[in-house]
């Protein structure tokens, strides 16, 4: 739809390129009445973390399959992991191995294994036009008018009407917003490596979904995999580093960050190969640990650390603005035991997203007058613009569904996170064990963020299998104006018969063929994970 020559473009400013920050900046830019500019302050679209990987449901990668630019789309949907046969699940074991109890949820279930560096490689094509890298955000004024001047650390300046805090949980957006918020470590930390993932190290993880185990002294093992769908087994590595696109398992030592056997230092000041050491020596100290818990250590790539010293951010109450807004851990930051914080981070950027571009649609729909779309119907341009009465109230009402989404899910995060350390004595300890199911299920019976909270309308449209989007017609509407007429239309019916959740079976049906592409025979499918590994779905084999 045109813009009206006379209607000034809305200015929106990102600062920071997250995943949230990308995802918006990726959904505005497709906005003809919207002019987006995101800042980041590293050097180059590098990002310490993308090397990992993050769990997201099949509803937030609908929504952005539904909302993203099909080229954009086809790059982030080779990061969504081969799936197991039967959905994900997280098995809680003791460090000898024995079973505890094996979680099943159904948002479990549905969650997928992402590499984090391939979504963001996705979400940084075509970024050019909007992201620029090496520029530092200090501080921002609001002048007269309304409009927002942003400083950066080099001198320089920017105006917009929205500026957007998208810098993670040391915002310096929400610093400014909320003077008296604070941001306090706690006595929690992981040491993250990555690990090839082969048929050899496979069977030692001895499942592709999640793995805790509890070792004594408060310390518990994560194990967790992604596995390429266009390349299955890792073959290039050394003994220590990998590159980002090959298959991989995630191995996470948690402890309280006083529990360090080497106190030379402070643990952040721990080289990696320190970091490495820290956690052979306490899979050593446990003289009950399994074998495979601690071959898997001494496995670990040691250039791939990560050492994640858990904070927690105040949160905040609803903010009122009509120019400053916050997505993602600017907001407040959500405990990772869970996996929530990053399907909040896409939901939140897909949520604003939808307030600042409303869809083409006639203003009564809105309204719950019975109006029909017909082809001849032209709808009429909407306009949208900051401090308006208009957008003020869809601002305060993205702000409301923001915090109350993050403080559902960092309840339930924090929950699971204090029963995981609660084991610091043996009683607690066998307490823990006897009450983990129970315990599990109040967390489960909480049911997570409700589909009603995870945006401005819902889902978008029926999308199909996640790994082969449909192409969409390239013309001059916006792809949220596109995405949205659908949403409107077909709201009604998607609350009447569900929400069509991806099956296992679609995505490695979609995983086998690409496989076939790249070279895969089909007589060569006949096992290729192997049989008989506990935990993993018969959906593809290999006998060579």
């Amino acid at each position: 739809m045109p813009i009206p020559e006379n209607t000034p473009r809305l200015r929106v400013i990102i600062i920071g390129g997250g995943l949230s920050g990308l995802t918006l900046g990726q959904l505005l830019t497709d906005v003809p009445s919207i002019k987006v500019t995101l800042y980041e302050r590293s050097r180059g679209p590098v990002d310490r973390l993308s090397g990992y990987r993050v769990m997201l449901s099949s509803f937030v990668l609908r929504n952005l399959k539904g909302k993203l630019q099909h080229d954009v789309w086809q790059e982030i949907a080779p990061s969504i992991g081969v799936q197991p046969g039967g959905g994900q699940e997280m098995s809680f074991v003791k460090s000898t191995g024995d079973p505890i109890f094996t979680w099943l949820p159904a948002e479990i279930q549905d969650e997928f294994s992402v590499s984090r560096w391939r979504l963001r490689e996705g979400l940084l094509h075509w970024s050019e036009s909007f992201a620029r890298f090496g520029k530092k955000f200090d501080r921002y004024e609001t002048l007269p008018n309304g409009v927002v001047r942003c400083h950066f650390t080099d001198g320089s300046i920017d105006e917009c009407d929205l500026l957007v805090g998208a810098d993670g949980i040391n915002s310096r957006v929400r610093a400014q917003m909320f003077p008296n918020s604070r941001i306090r470590p706690i006595d929690v930390a992981v040491i993250y490596f990555k690990i090839p993932l082969t048929p050899e190290t496979f069977k030692l993880a001895g499942s592709h979904s999640g793995v805790m185990a509890f070792c004594p002294g408060n310390q518990n093992i994560l194990v967790h995999s992604w596995q390429n769908p266009m390349k299955p087994w890792a073959t290039d590595y050394t003994a220590d580093d990998i590159e980002p696109c090959e298959s991989f398992i995630m191995y996470g030592y948690g402890s309280p960050a006083s529990a360090f056997i080497n106190k030379t230092k402070p643990p952040e000041e721990l080289t990696p190969a320190e970091l490495k050491a820290e956690i052979i020596n306490r899979s050593k100290a446990d003289s009950n640990i399994h074998s495979n818990f601690l071959q898997l250590a001494e496995m670990c790539l040691t250039n791939t650390v990560y050492l994640h010293m858990v904070k927690k951010c105040d949160s905040v109450k609803p903010w009122d603005s009509t120019n400053v807004t916050l997505i993602g851990d600017a907001v407040f930051n959500i405990m990772t035991t869970l996996g929530k914080g990053a399907n909040c981070a896409l939901l939140d950027a897909v949520s604003l997203a939808e307030t600042l571009s409303p869809p083409s649609s006639p203003q009564s729909t809105f309204q719950g007058e019975n109006i029909q779309l017909t082809s001849d119907y032209t709808p009429r341009p909407r306009q949208k613009h900051v401090g308006t009465v208009e957008l003020r109230p869809a601002l305060r009402t993205f702000a409301a569904e923001n915090v109350k989404r993050r403080h559902r899910e960092r309840q339930r995060s924090a929950f699971l996170q204090n029963l995981v350390y609660f084991g610091d004595n043996k009683f607690k300890e066998y307490c823990r064990e006897r009450v983990l199911k129970s315990a599990l299920g109040w967390v489960e019976g909480t049911k997570g963020m409700k589909k009603e909270q995870y945006g401005a309308r819902g889902e978008t449209r029926n999308v199909g299998g996640l790994l082969s989007p449909d192409i969409v017609p390239n013309d001059n509407v916006g792809n949220l104006d596109r995405a949205d007429v659908e949403s409107i239309i077909e709201r009604q019916s998607f609350l009447e018969r569900g929400w069509g959740l991806v099956r296992p079976d679609e995505l490695d049906s979609e995983c086998r063929q690409r496989l076939i592409l790249a070279g895969w025979g089909q007589g060569n499918m006949v096992g290729l994970f192997g049989p008989g590994i506990p935990g993993y779905g018969e959906f593809m084999t290999y006998d060579g």
